[in-house]
């Protein structure tokens, strides 16, 4: 059978992964099925790729940030089925929030607190369309919030004012994280607050920044769904399930 195509729409941090494993779906299923499957891929920031999802990208699988990008696409009809009842709760990655520093950290940064410092110049994405933004934001409160950034109180407000802090000294909120990085990668900022496996990436590629990883952060799950509209409209249910399978393998 020609012609069978699968629909990606998926956040900017596994890009590089996807490279890697959708070429192996591909094997696999010609292996099993004698079908050969095309993918197309659309890499967004988080929150945007959901939004373009509802706004009609007719993607088959979402593979997103974090749930409340992919329980929008639910809210919206298009994902019928209780997607965290898969396997792992519908997650496919996991990762921690960690702060990008420069080469044998000049600055001596090594915890939180360090980024509240004046005249700091931080990057991080824009939580309007980033889901790694909402991490970001959600491990720094969190660990004020815990008592755990000192001179802040362990309280909702403690956590408000820390952010408070550290939003003065951003500088550039660019609209997804793999953009946030590769900004930091031309030698914007002193910081970056991102996913340790976007920080890995980077490494891997031969960029020489070193990261921190601070005393009290978030565990990232990151989900992925079938979204039931596209692949019933376009006959693809099947070989869906047969990647969403692959991923959680």
């Amino acid at each position: 059978e020609s012609g069978l195509r699968l629909t990606l729409g998926a956040y900017t941090t596994p890009r590089e992964a996807y490279g890697e494993i959708i070429p192996r779906f591909v094997e696999s299923w010609k292996a099993e099925t004698g079908q050969t499957v095309s993918f197309e891929e659309s890499y967004l920031g988080s929150g945007a790729q959901s939004r373009a999802v509802v706004g009609g990208f007719e993607a088959d699988v979402v593979a997103l940030s974090l749930a409340a990008d992919v329980e929008r696409i639910a809210e919206a009809g298009l994902i019928s089925h209780p997607w965290s009842e898969r396997p792992y709760g519908g997650m496919v990655s996991t990762s921690v929030v960690v702060m990008a520093v420069r080469e044998g950290n000049p600055l001596g940064i090594r915890d939180w607190r360090d980024l509240a410092r004046p005249g700091l110049e931080i990057l991080t994405p824009d939580p309007k369309t980033s889901g790694g933004a909402q991490w970001n934001v959600l491990a720094m409160f969190g660990a004020a919030q815990r008592g755990r950034v000192e001179g802040y109180a362990a309280s909702e407000a403690g956590g408000a004012d820390f952010l408070e802090a550290v939003f003065r000294n951003v500088t550039v909120l660019d609209k997804a994280a793999r953009e946030s990085i590769t900004n930091y990668e031309k030698g914007v900022g002193d910081v970056a607050i991102t996913y340790e496996n976007e920080v890995l990436v980077g490494r891997q590629k031969g960029q020489d920044y070193d990261y921190v990883i601070p005393s009290s952060t978030i565990l990232i799950e990151n989900p992925a769904a079938i979204v039931d509209a596209n692949v019933d409209r376009h006959g693809t249910r099947e070989v869906a399930e047969a990647f969403l399978a692959f991923l959680a393998s």
